[in-house]
């Protein structure tokens, strides 16, 4: 019986992706606008999603989470706390080709994809270091997760070397026009405008006596919009 359910649940999900594929491509825009990406997450969490999004000459996404749980459920230090991985799901649901960036041990359950990590005894599908992303075909992927150390110290508790946010996000340029980087941390990685445009940042509180860390959301130019990008 609990195979049927989960049989039919995938179906479910199978055919809302759809429609909202269908929907974004009858409008020309081949991706979900950011109201339908809201829309889309209040369906899918039953919840309000606490973002706005302002159009105009500068759009731009911006909100907060607060979560109340900071367990890490697979145990691993620097796992994603909480429902995030869920949430992302949820604003994402049109992207079928992601990519988790220091993938660590992510529950890929909750979002399928490959995962890129540089210790090699987790298994990930790219063993590789995410600053020059070498051998990693990124313009399969639509939708790149990212959560890196924030710290020093939390790259020792990894057992490996901080890596510099910028380069990373130099290397995620081989992404196609329209994919989405979505990056987990306690500051704004630097970007290059002629790439990426910010299109938000939401704020991500755990719980009392908790760090507080930021999500910002990139998108992939197409080479033509990226003159009302964000400082």
């Amino acid at each position: 019986m609990k195979t049927l359910d989960l049989v039919t649940e995938a179906k479910a999900i199978q055919v809302e992706q759809d429609a909202l594929e269908a929907e974004a491509e009858a409008q020309g825009t081949g991706t979900l606008t950011w109201p339908q990406r809201i829309t889309a997450y209040e369906k899918k969490t039953g919840r309000p999603a606490f973002l706005t999004f302002t159009d105009g000459l500068r759009p731009w996404l911006y909100g907060v989470w607060l979560q109340n749980d900071y367990a890490v459920r697979s145990g691993y230090y620097g796992g994603y706390p909480g429902d995030y991985l869920k949430r992302i799901a949820a604003l994402f649901p049109d992207k079928r080709r992601v990519l988790h960036v220091f993938s660590g041990m992510v529950d890929t359950s909750i979002l399928p994809g490959d995962t890129l990590d540089v210790r090699a005894e987790l298994k990930p599908t790219y063993c590789v270091n995410a600053e020059t992303c070498a051998g990693v075909p990124l313009d399969r992927y639509d939708l790149a997760v990212c959560d890196p150390p924030y710290s020093e110290n939390d790259a020792v508790q990894y057992g490996t070397s901080l890596p510099v946010a910028g380069r990373v996000m130099r290397a995620l340029e081989g992404l196609p026009a329209g994919a989405h980087v979505v990056w987990l941390d306690e500051r704004t990685p630097r970007s290059r405008k002629v790439a990426f445009a910010h299109e938000g940042i939401i704020g991500l509180s755990t719980s009392a006596g908790h760090r507080f860390r930021v999500v910002n959301v990139f998108r992939r130019h197409n080479g033509q919009d990226h003159d009302h990008d964000h400082d």
